[in-house]
């Protein structure tokens, strides 16, 4: 689905809370969807619960309000930090929600997971967190992250066309499944733990060491979720790096005896660049021209 001028849509804040030198890009986020035509309403707490926007009930009745009100066409998260993962005992499984779009990234991988298994009319889209720096302000790359996002929203043809380099050749296509790699590490077990099966799997993250990128990849390893999925494509892996490893070799040597395909450095997620996609929707890795491509089907 896609949006139109007027619609109305809703900020939650269901992870982790604003700093107080923060507090205006909630304001400031609301505005930027105001100017895109949309009709905006802010359902988050006004005060904060230990390093989270409010208590786990009171994020959960935000999201739900949200979810059951029919005329809310979309919904978007504030921020990320942490918190998604307290929700999940809280969800309502007897709501029908209208068919929206979730957008998100970070922690609200958690939220993407979920709705995947309890809502799938909710639509969900990787994209940037609303108030925060990556999607307001003047730089070139934030114009950028807006574009991508707005273009998603609104762009029946949206298409994302993005070079990335491969580890291991091939070409693979399948649906978009993915998000932040230690966000689907945290959600094995549950009862929203990631299906990938024919999947293109995309996994980024941000300020993990090496050796903590090898244990939570061995963790997924372990959990069966590289066994029949079509190809893999990581992000940026912004600051996952140190002065000793080659996160690349680490990739390869757990992955070593799947067949599928392995890319790298996809221009989404945590890092200076958050190239909107739209899980569930087809991809395609083509290790011949070097590209990660999804295009929205009409």
């Amino acid at each position: 689905m896609i949006l139109q001028p007027g619609d109305k849509v809703a900020i939650i804040a269901p992870a982790g809370q604003l700093p107080e030198a923060d507090g205006r890009l909630m304001e400031m986020a609301a505005r930027v969807l105001e100017e895109w035509g949309l009709d905006v309403t802010i359902r988050a707490e006004c005060v904060h619960h230990l390093y989270l926007a409010g208590t786990d009930c009171a994020r959960a009745a935000h999201l739900h309000g949200a979810l059951a009100d029919p005329a809310t066409r979309a919904i978007f998260a504030a921020r990320g930090g942490y918190g998604v993962m307290r929700l999940f005992r809280y969800l309502d499984s007897s709501l029908a929600p209208a068919q929206k779009i979730l957008v998100g990234y970070s922690d609200i991988t958690a939220l993407h997971l979920a709705v995947r298994k309890l809502w799938p009319r909710v639509e969900s889209i990787h994209g940037p967190n609303i108030a925060s720096l990556e999607f307001l302000g003047s730089e070139p790359a934030v114009e950028a992250n807006r574009r991508s996002l707005h273009r998603a929203l609104f762009e029946s043809a949206y298409e994302v066309d993005a070079p990335v380099e491969f580890l291991r050749p091939g070409t693979a296509s399948g649906p978009l499944c993915g998000g932040c790699l230690s966000l689907f590490a945290g959600a094995l077990g549950s009862r929203f733990a990631p299906e990938t099966e024919g999947s293109i799997l995309f996994l980024e993250d941000v300020g993990e060491a090496p050796y903590r990128i090898d244990r939570l990849l061995v963790q997924l390893r372990n959990a069966g979720l590289f066994t029949n999925v079509a190809g893999v494509v990581f992000g940026a892996m912004h600051k996952c790096f140190d002065g000793i490893n080659d996160l690349r070799d680490i990739i390869l040597d757990v992955l070593a005896d799947y067949a599928f395909p392995i890319a790298f450095g996809l221009a989404a997620g945590h890092g200076e660049t958050n190239t909107a996609l739209l899980l569930e929707a087809a991809a395609t890795l083509d290790g011949a021209s070097g590209r990660f491509r999804q295009r929205r089907a009409r």
